[in-house]
């Protein structure tokens, strides 16, 4: 059981922190929400109010002598004042949570009522934290005043959510998940994981509210339209001073960076908030995995804002490093200079990489639209190829650049990785290239880049044996399903630009039935066999010697071919037949008895075929 120990002095000096998500996480998690047994919660919520009471000696008595002793700014002395209007807000929710569970349809008038009731309690006391957490008190730091904001407005949109206020709900809800997105920014880990637990459960609301309008679902999208209206531009801006003073107080406690098993100090402050403000930039795209390729490029641009501004501090850093070693020069000044410089090549490494990577999202998103695939991005102007290989030639002229950092010249494994990925792209640029001159039917163009293209292939699949994979979470490594995709691509492109240059030049003004008339019988191509006869093959021609302007298909009239037989005698009928052997001997001149003589002899192949 959790004791609130009693405070020797009754006054504390501000301002006064109070993690007002941690706090009801807590409690909530520890006293029945777990198993929904909101009764439980609810008696927890009260007897802690009454040992908070007794602790700060701000009990109000019991019966007639009740005295009613509201909390107020001025009285706020102690933080502990503040937990007293929290857990009377999350008392009364629990009550009005209570009440919802035992009658779930709540169709009886009184309960509705009572539970209503409860409700707007709850939210009664949220915005009595929320005035007293305002800035204008100045009785808590920043973040404290944005979580009772948040909590107000969460409690605020229960309450219209069951009036069915659609739209003042929805722009509550909005707010306090706009709230919470950006502390989860500026936090501990654990206040990160809380601020998502939150949006979480609010994310359900603001959909069936927007569903109730007949609007959009986005949530993202909502938020952003409700952060678009008029007042929440005084809230952004506490939000963004909040989490620059946090990136601050972090940055003090960043002393270095990793980069490629390197370790690289930071001993400019101005520099580490700057490269934090980058890297949290960087951390917030890598959450946008399922968002609009629209939300994705705008956080890409943020994140290339905040990396060049880091390389203005590092660049100002070096000036001020060249200025300090041109008047004493030392061993260690030495040392200085070399980690800066390697500060700044991760920082230049980092700002092209992104480049990159927003080039081919960019790629992605053209090559759908002209594949007649769904593209997330909407285009105002009709895209073309040319748009794609203005893309890719983007990414080379990025690589080409990451090339030529010190850092990188030095370190073999990642020269060798990016000059594999420079081919890569550059095999990819040549592929569009060819592309688009096949689009405009310049099939001879398109051929000789095709092959260019698969040049690019063969030198990155030569070099990919050199080259040891990278385990590194920013290397350029390219895959052997990443080569064999590029290499498929490109063999059958060819292929299409081949098959379409012999169908454009075979119809060079003379119709079928003029070839046919001009065909003569006599015409023997013998010196290229024809192409139904070397199927199996790719033939460099299709046309013959004698007639270049006829392709050789098939040889018409065909041409006699020996086939393999084995003749039999089948002397069948001459059983059947009678002949004059008489008059043929009388004929012949031969006697009756030599006749006899020579039929006798016929011997076995005579009997064989049956003679007599």
């Amino acid at each position: 059981m959790q004791v609130d120990q009693p405070d020797t002095a009754t006054k504390s000096e501000g301002p006064f922190v109070l993690d007002i998500l941690s706090l009801t996480n807590e409690a909530r998690n520890a006293y029945g929400l777990r198993r929904q047994e909101y009764g439980r919660y609810r008696h927890h919520c009260t007897q802690r109010l009454h040992r908070i009471r007794k602790t700060l000696g701000f009990t109000h008595g019991k019966g007639k002598s009740f005295v009613d002793r509201p909390i107020t700014a001025e009285a706020v002395t102690h933080e502990k004042y503040l937990h007293v209007l929290l857990f009377q807000a999350e008392r009364a929710w629990g009550y009005a949570m209570e009440i919802k569970a035992l009658s779930v349809a709540l169709d009886d008038p009184r309960k509705q009522s009572h539970y209503k009731g409860r409700l707007r309690k709850a939210a009664k006391y949220a915005e009595q934290l929320e005035s007293i957490c305002s800035a204008n008190t100045g009785k808590v730091d920043v973040r404290t005043a944005l979580d009772a904001q948040a909590y107000a407005a969460l409690m605020s949109g229960y309450v219209l959510f069951e009036s069915q206020q659609w739209q003042e709900a929805l722009e509550k809800f909005s707010a306090a998940r706009a709230i919470y997105d950006k502390l989860s920014l500026a936090g501990t880990p654990h206040q990160e994981a809380l601020c998502h637990a939150a949006m979480d459960e609010i994310d359900p609301n603001i959909r069936f509210c927007a569903y109730s309008l007949r609007g959009v679902v986005d949530v993202e999208e909502l938020v952003k339209m409700s952060a678009a209206k008029k007042g929440s531009d005084v809230l952004m801006r506490e939000i963004e001073h909040l989490i620059t003073q946090t990136r601050q107080a972090k940055a003090q406690d960043l002393k270095s960076i990793s980069w490629r098993s390197k370790t690289l100090p930071l001993r400019n402050a101005k520099l580490a908030t700057a490269i934090l403000a980058a890297q949290d930039a960087a951390a917030e795209l890598n959450q946008l995995s399922e968002s609009t390729s629209e939300v994705k490029l705008e956080q890409f641009d943020k994140v290339l804002q905040a990396y060049a501004e880091a390389e203005k501090h590092v660049t100002k850093a070096l000036k001020e490093d060249a200025i300090a070693a041109a008047k004493v020069k030392s061993s260690k000044s030495e040392q200085n200079t070399a980690e800066l410089n390697l500060v700044a090549t991760f920082i230049n490494y980092s700002y092209l990489r992104h480049a990159i990577d927003r080039n081919l999202l960019l790629a992605k998103d053209i090559y759908n639209k002209l594949e007649g695939k769904e593209a997330t991005t909407e285009w105002n102007e009709d895209v073309q190829y040319q748009n794609l290989v203005k893309a890719y030639d983007n990414v080379v002229q990025n690589l080409t650049a990451i090339q030529e950092l010190p850092g990188v010249v030095a370190d073999l494994q990642l020269s060798a990785e990016v000059e594999n990925k420079l081919l890569f792209y550059k095999g990819w640029r040549c592929f569009f290239t060819a592309t688009a001159y096949s689009k405009l039917s310049r099939h001879v163009e398109a051929f000789a880049v095709f092959d260019r293209a698969q040049t690019y292939a063969t030198q990155i699949r030569s070099g990919l044996g050199r080259t040891a994979i990278s385990n590194e979470p920013d290397s350029f490594n390219v895959t052997e399903a990443e080569l064999q995709e590029m290499e498929s691509k490109i063999r059958g492109r060819k292929c299409q630009v081949h098959a379409a240059w012999y169908l454009e030049n075979g119809q060079d003004g003379e119709s079928i039935e003029d070839k046919m008339t001009s065909m003569a019988l006599d015409e023997k191509t013998l010196d290229e066999p024809a192409l139904i006869k070397c199927l199996n093959t790719y033939p460099t021609s299709i046309t013959s010697k004698t007639n270049p302007k006829i392709p050789h298909l098939v040889d018409f009239p065909p041409t006699l071919q020996a086939i393999p037989a084995k003749p039999l005698f089948f002397d069948i009928a001459f059983n059947h037949m009678e002949y004059d052997l008489d008059g043929l001997a009388e004929r012949a001149g031969i006697s009756k008895a030599s006749r006899n003589e020579s039929a006798g002899g016929v011997g076995w192949f005579g009997a064989i075929w049956g003679r007599k």
